[in-house]
């Protein structure tokens, strides 16, 4: 589990995007794989361009939001539907985003040791870091150290 449900976001959700066609944890910060044009909220993935997901450098990298469901590819696209309830979404269908509140998670690289008050920046592959990778952009602010578990409390403003 990456995320704890200890968590408040004041309703300043984005379900506007689709996540990548990858598998991932909840609890990461997703940034723009593909970027859409005028509204660009379509129906599905293949007529989208609002296309987030972990990326493997974050220098440069629109930050979107922190993920709130599993996105797992065991789920069938013909048997299974997306169980938003239970926190379970499939690969390249839409995905909800926390902009704004903050969420308990454990996606802090390893050797990443966070004090209260640091900047969290968007980190590689969906980590949030108290160091700035070069270009990386700031999502918000540590608001506990790690716990024994490698969780922290996290002050998300994505604007």
């Amino acid at each position: 589990m990456a995320l704890k449900p200890d968590r408040e976001y004041n309703e300043v959700t984005d379900i506007t995007n689709f996540w990548t066609t990858v598998a991932a944890e909840k609890g990461g910060c997703a940034g723009v794989v593909t970027q859409g044009t005028g509204a660009a909220i379509g129906q599905n993935i293949v007529d989208e361009a609002n296309v987030v997901g972990y990326v493997a450098d974050p220098s440069g990298v629109i930050a979107k939001g922190i993920l709130l469901q599993t996105v797992t590819a065991a789920m069938s696209a013909t048997r299974d539907f997306p169980n938003f309830e239970n926190g379970e979404i499939r690969p390249s269908d839409k995905c909800t985003l926390v902009k704004k509140g903050f969420v308990v998670t454990d996606m802090i690289p390893s050797g990443v040791t966070p004090s209260v008050g640091d900047s969290a920046y968007l980190a590689a592959s969906g980590m949030i870091s108290s160091s700035q990778a070069t270009g990386a952009p700031q999502v918000g602010r540590f608001e506990t150290t790690k716990d024994s578990a490698g969780f922290a409390r996290v002050s998300i403003d994505i604007t």
